[in-house]
């Protein structure tokens, strides 16, 4: 098998133009399993590998080919291609380990990325084409079992992100021409293709292997590039859709979770509206059903705090040197729009209060930063819930408060968050219980207006 996968052998793998283009899919299938059979008794062994990838070396060439002439057949080219990256993504798949990832990186770069490229320029409207070619640019950065490690010495990483971010930006702004789609086909043209850029973008950001400042260092556009196309995609995008589609969902929000982690700085140098437009799907996010996509947000929301509250620390201190631009206009419109965080903070104590909440521990990180920037808030919306019990229970809820808030001090650090998350559970247990002893209801609905 490893010497004769050809059309010859598997009539599956031929151009029949009779089959349906995503029928193709089973071939990722067979590569991965062939790949796995491959990495064996591989090694270090180039020789055996290039003779395994014979058939798919032929096939690129054919490709490059056909779009070196002005006139070729089209569904032959299409059919080629998609067969051929879907065949790859198998073999990228299987390839786990650093020797082997490296071999199939080095044939595949620089010789054949540019045919990847023209492609999702050619047939950026039709999905069948764009997705498998997508898909395996997202598993090709994707940094799985550490197998993207790089010498000292090697630009590869970098390089690599560029041409990540050339597809991110060559199909992201390509697909925002298509104008109005019907809502019925809005995720199969539009929609899966940017979620699938969003969770190329993530694996890029996350993998470790390249290190993003030396872009604005060397004055390379690349990084700035694949953000601000993220913007517009994500601009292009009703709120209702972010959490309509669970796949979607899972790569915004991982990708949002990456962003404020390590780019918050690029996130403080939004307009106002992109902030607002951020901020509102993580407060929507918040009560998400999906629990990956809710602990998402909490994260996010915590990065968010905590650099808030760092850069207000920072302000109030008698320091020579200014805050940056960037971070005096993010507190800015933090100041202008406190209902944002106020809103937030009520529907995580809300959760935590009333709901059953199964993320328990995420659901603390931001918590503690929320009650620091908006004590008056807080102690508003502690009276408003000790108000709410019947009489007899409210010096029990009052005592709850107390005791959530008892040895907090007034940072960010380590050790004072993980005592007020310990403060939090003892607070939803005795909570919990005084609302078990209690008949009356609180109507969450009133707290949180």
């Amino acid at each position: 098998m490893l010497n004769n996968h050809t059309s010859e052998h598997f009539s599956f793998l031929g151009i029949n133009n009779q089959s349906n283009l995503t029928d193709m899919r089973c071939r990722t299938t067979f590569y991965t399993a062939l790949g796995r059979l491959l990495m064996v008794d591989l090694g270090e062994d180039e020789d055996q590998y290039e003779q395994f990838m014979l058939p798919l070396t032929a096939a690129f060439e054919a490709v490059a080919q056909m779009f070196s002439t002005n006139s070729f057949n089209e569904q032959e080219a299409k059919r080629t291609l998609v067969g051929l990256v879907r065949d790859l993504r198998g073999i990228a798949f299987a390839f786990n380990a650093k020797t082997s990832f490296m071999m199939l990186f080095e044939w595949i770069y620089p010789s054949y990325m540019p045919i990847l490229q023209r492609a999702i320029e050619l047939w950026y409207h039709d999905p069948a084409c764009t997705t498998p070619v997508l898909k395996l640019m997202a598993e090709l950065v994707h940094n799985r079992s550490q197998r993207l490690q790089f010498d000292v010495s090697s630009p590869n990483g970098i390089l690599l992100f560029r041409e990540t971010s050339k597809m991110i930006t060559m199909y992201g702004n390509r697909i925002l021409t298509l104008g109005e789609v019907p809502k019925d086909q809005v995720y199969a043209l539009k929609l899966k293709g940017i979620s699938i850029c969003f969770s190329m973008l993530k694996a890029a950001l996350s993998g470790s292997y390249v290190n993003f400042g030396v872009f604005r260092l060397y004055g390379d556009d690349a990084l700035d590039n694949a953000l601000q196309t993220f913007i517009k995609l994500l601009l292009s995008i009703p709120h209702s859709d972010l959490l309509d589609y669970p796949k979607l969902s899972q790569s915004y929000y991982s990708l949002l979770e990456v962003l404020t982690q390590d780019h918050m700085n690029f996130i403080a140098s939004l307009e106002p509206h992109v902030i607002m437009y951020i901020l509102s799907s993580i407060s929507e996010g918040l009560t998400a059903l999906d629990t990956m996509v809710c602990t998402g947000c909490c994260s996010c929301l915590d990065h968010i705090v905590t650099y808030l509250f760092k850069q207000l620390s920072r302000s109030t201190k008698k320091r020579t040197t200014p805050l940056n631009q960037e971070s005096d206009r993010f507190l800015h419109i933090m100041q202008q729009h406190p209902e944002m965080i106020q809103q937030m903070l009520s529907t995580v104590l809300n959760i935590i209060i009333f709901e059953d909440c199964r993320n328990q521990w995420s659901m603390s990180r931001p918590l503690l930063g929320l009650i620091l920037l908006n004590e008056k808030y807080f102690s508003d919306l502690r009276n408003s819930i000790v108000n709410s019990q019947p009489p007899e229970k409210q010096q029990a809820m009052h005592l709850c408060f107390e005791n959530l808030m008892e040895g907090i001090e007034r940072n960010l650090l380590t050790k004072n968050r993980d005592r007020f998350t310990q403060n939090l559970s003892a607070f939803r247990r005795e909570v919990n219980d005084s609302m078990k002893n209690s008949t009356y209801g609180v109507n969450s609905n009133d707290m949180m207006s």
